[in-house]
């Protein structure tokens, strides 16, 4: 007999049904309509289980009773069904957005500016980037690598002065992203032998020069800063803060990348 599979189960588990529930609608689907009778036998699960995944389930309208005498049911079409929960989470993220704003706005206790956070791992990196550069008002400072250049996106039509040090090869089209405002600077030809007795450290620097086009350093508003060294390894870690005195650094280092290293000439079009 066919089985349901778990890869099957899994996703509708995420859309929101229990476990049992997702079971019940799987074996309905593929019986048509049925008797509790039937399901339970063929899910090898107790009775009550069914009865209350049906009981759920119509509540959710991916389920109806066809028959009282005896209690026969019926899935909704699949295509019906996943748009009712689909239609479910949109309405549920709505309003759990909107409550969790005013809890944020509300906030108890206030974040001292002093603290310095880790961050440790990719998803903990790229989570962070995301909210950093969506959350920007006026202004961002970044020398970002190539495959997070979409997170640019997440600013699209917004009026931000925004300075980007990137390396590649050449220049690219920006268009896509929606920037107005948006000065680029190339990695590649950041000239050290100016910046007088440091340059003989620069390059005394163990970093293999591959590495240099994977460091990560964001600065919104001038009032939060994230840096991730580019450093080898398996996994990504950094900081994040909005301490004022780790921020003048930041835009020391900045304000001389930005005079040593020449712009691209951009064809940015609204």
């Amino acid at each position: 007999m066919t089985e349901i599979s778990n890869d099957l189960i899994e996703s509708l588990k995420t859309m929101g049904l229990t476990e049992y529930e997702a079971k019940v609608y799987s074996a309905l689907v593929l019986f048509e309509r049925a008797q509790v009778k039937k399901v339970y036998e063929y899910l090898n699960v107790p009775k009550p289980s069914v009865y209350q995944s049906l009981k759920g389930l119509m509540d959710k309208g991916l389920v109806m009773m066809v028959s009282s005498k005896p209690a026969i049911y019926r899935a909704v079409p699949p295509k019906i069904a996943l748009k009712h929960l689909i239609e479910i989470h949109q309405n549920a993220e709505k309003s759990a957005l909107t409550e969790l704003k005013q809890l944020e706005a509300s906030g108890l206790e206030t974040e001292s500016p002093d603290i310095i956070w880790t961050l440790f791992g990719k998803n903990n990196v790229e989570h962070s980037m995301e909210e950093l550069i969506s959350k920007a008002h006026d202004s961002m400072k970044l020398i970002l690598p190539t495959e997070y250049m979409e997170y640019l996106s997440f600013v699209s039509n917004k009026d931000l002065k925004i300075e980007l040090l990137f390396f590649r090869e050449s220049d690219s089209t920006f268009n896509r992203y929606g920037l107005k405002n948006l000065q680029v600077h190339d990695g590649y030809k950041m000239d050290i032998s100016d910046f007088g007795k440091l340059s003989k450290y620069l390059d005394k620097h163990p970093l293999p020069s591959k590495q240099y086009s994977k460091f990560i350093l964001v600065l919104i508003d001038d009032e939060e800063v994230m840096y991730v060294p580019s450093f080898p390894g398996k996994t990504n870690s950094g900081i994040n803060s909005k301490n004022q005195y780790l921020i003048a650094m930041v835009k020391l280092i900045f304000g001389a990348v930005w005079e040593h290293t020449p712009e691209f000439q951009l064809d940015i079009t609204e």
